[in-house]
């Protein structure tokens, strides 16, 4: 390797170091630019201060169990949306996978297949989905984009045809209890995305496993003389966002105690805007699944403010388009920052 090719590679350890180095001693402005979690969480608190002062009901449990319980979808998958653009890739195809898993599992209660099984059935087709993302991605060398735009199509044109596009219900009781039950008063949504949560984020950034993908996503070459295995690893990434965008779609057909063949339209975009405002990077290497749960929080809150204000739903798409802007050019300052640093 060059000296070049050396000053112009950050390790994930060293671009860490490097960005607490940088932003430590920053004015409290500046440290706002450069930590788009406080970002997000100022924008929460300021958001949330203007809709309570026109609707007094925001602040209400049952409102925020709502915006809670519609954040989960969102961000289930985009804890694992997280491993795959800090590994330096895209996956589009999670919404049609969504679908697929809500169907499937519908599909096989309605015939009367046993709930354990139709679970694991569904979720399997997302794992197989992935590990086709994955393998053509990493061993065919096609680029993710076209990849995952490919079974984006794919997956749901083989969903609406086998349904005929029509929703499939009545659902077991018994499955419906699992996205529709709680404990104590916690929905049992919440419950399944703070475990993903917590599962996630701690594989993430204490394991090797994690340091490896942010190995990958600082520089694929790098981590692959360093000898990570860099395809294998990849394909079991997005092996586990085809599983969670599957487990998810499965918790909606359980919410809606019903298969809708119109669920996740659009769901792919949402989640990668999460993860995106979340603070992870799109050239990879840095991401957070604690910046993507913020992320998830903020597109749910705009969707139920902008109802509570009786504003057009529509208006979030340019809020949130706004947002990811903000963030990719607060992602390229802080890369800035931690390049010049590094390079001193």
């Amino acid at each position: 390797m060059t000296r070049q090719t050396e000053s112009s590679t950050i390790s994930s350890a060293e671009a860490a170091g490097v960005d607490r180095a940088t932003t430590g001693g920053l004015a409290l402005g500046q440290r706002i630019l450069v930590s788009p979690q406080f970002l997000l969480v100022a924008t929460i608190v300021v958001f949330s201060a203007f809709v309570t002062l026109q609707s007094p009901q925001y602040l209400s449990v049952l409102n925020w169990t709502n915006i809670l319980r519609n954040a989960v979808f969102i961000f289930i998958v985009g804890a694992f949306s997280t491993y795959v653009l800090v590994s330096a890739g895209l996956d589009l195809s999670v919404g049609s996978i969504f679908v697929v898993g809500a169907l499937t599992v519908a599909n096989l209660l309605f015939a009367g297949v046993p709930i354990w099984l139709s679970i694991a059935v569904a979720v399997a087709f997302g794992v197989v989905a992935g590990l086709v993302n994955g393998v053509l991605v990493n061993y065919v060398q096609i680029p993710s984009f076209i990849v995952t735009l490919g079974m984006l199509y794919v997956a749901r044109g083989l969903a609406t045809f086998v349904t005929g596009g029509r929703p499939i219900a009545p659902l077991p009781e018994a499955f419906n209890v699992i996205g529709q039950g709680d404990i104590f008063g916690v929905p049992l949504l919440i419950v399944y995305a703070v475990v993903v949560g917590v599962v996630a984020h701690v594989i993430l950034e204490y394991t090797p496993f994690g340091l490896a993908l942010r190995a990958i996503g600082g520089n694929r070459e790098a981590a692959r003389v360093a000898g990570i295995d860099v395809r294998r690893i990849s394909v079991v990434v997005y092996m586990l966002s085809g599983a969670s965008a599957a487990f998810a779609g499965m918790l909606m057909s359980a919410r809606l105690g019903s298969g809708q063949p119109s669920v996740g339209t659009g769901f792919e975009l949402q989640v990668i805007s999460a993860v995106i405002i979340g603070g992870t990077s799109m050239f990879g290497g840095i991401g957070s699944v604690t910046g993507t749960a913020l992320g998830a929080l903020v597109l749910s809150i705009l969707a139920n403010g902008l109802i509570l204000l009786r504003i057009d739903p529509t208006l979030q798409n340019v809020m949130v388009g706004c947002i990811i802007v903000a963030a990719v050019a607060i992602d390229q300052f802080r890369r800035s920052r931690m390049f010049r640093a590094f390079r001193r």
